[in-house]
């Protein structure tokens, strides 16, 4: 715990020299609440409901959204992918820390410094001009924990993604592919149940929706007790499937790595 401790405050140093990047992020998802709030307003405008949510509680929907939107925003993914693609990747095995757990102090480090730095302070501006909706009565052990676990899915898959440039020199295109699939079946954008139907299945097998749908059916009590912790007994579920994925990947894709200089 000490060493980890010892690398994610290494890595909080670093993001916050480049602390300009956070803002930039934290701006770009504040125009992307902003547009979807004078929609769904404009949508919903006549006490109009839309998927089971009333207004008040669309509000606090896309508030929530922003929020798990701002924290943990992939750019580990492009790290993965660029350190991949320059070599750098071969200085990084060479200590004696394994490479998931540099992965995992650094998402560490970029979730504190979102948090600290932008994330709590942005979160009060845009509370007190969207009132949120409390959670519905129930186990709030249960839904800290779907939270918990929606931020580590989060982490796991783009780790996973940056894993993949160990097959490819140009990621731009898939990390957008997975920023797209992750918006639209996460459920980020617009809850799942206004999907079409053999959508909304495609949604459900994948672990996108485990991301953000999972804790928002816990958050607004759509599902009871036993159902929630279904559910997070399955957030669980895809989160070991995937760091196994990764695991694996890794071990897979440095048998076949060559790096020259670095």
């Amino acid at each position: 715990m000490s060493t980890f401790r010892a690398l994610v405050g290494a890595a909080a140093q670093e993001a916050f020299m480049y602390r300009g990047r956070y803002v930039v992020g934290v701006l770009i998802s504040l125009v992307q609440l902003s547009v979807l709030y004078y929609i769904w307003r404009a949508v919903m405008s006549g006490g109009q409901h839309q998927a089971g949510y009333d207004w008040p509680q669309m509000q606090t929907y896309l508030l929530l959204s922003f929020l798990l939107t701002l924290m943990l925003s992939y750019a580990t993914e492009y790290r993965v992918s660029a350190s991949i693609r320059d070599g750098s990747i071969s200085m990084e095995l060479l200590k004696p820390v394994h490479y998931m757990t540099l992965r995992a102090a650094e998402l560490t480090a970029a979730l504190l410094v979102e948090l600290l730095s932008v994330g709590l302070c942005l979160a009060v501006a845009v509370l007190t001009l969207l009132p949120a909706v409390p959670p519905e009565a129930g186990s709030r052990v249960l839904l800290a924990l779907s939270f918990l676990l929606a931020v580590a899915l989060k982490a796991v898959i783009a780790i996973t993604t940056g894993i993949l440039g160990l097959w490819t020199t140009n990621m731009l295109g898939l990390i957008s592919c997975r920023q797209a699939l992750a918006l639209l079946l996460s459920g980020a954008m617009f809850p799942l149940q206004m999907l079409p139907d053999w959508l909304r299945t495609v949604a459900y097998a994948l672990p996108f929706q485990s991301s953000f749908h999972t804790p928002m059916m816990i958050y607004f009590g759509r599902v009871d007790g036993e159902g929630a912790a279904g559910l997070v007994a399955v957030q669980t579920g895809w989160l070991v499937l995937l760091a196994g994925t990764a695991g694996l990947l890794l071990t897979l894709g440095f048998r076949r790595l060559d790096s020259y200089g670095g």
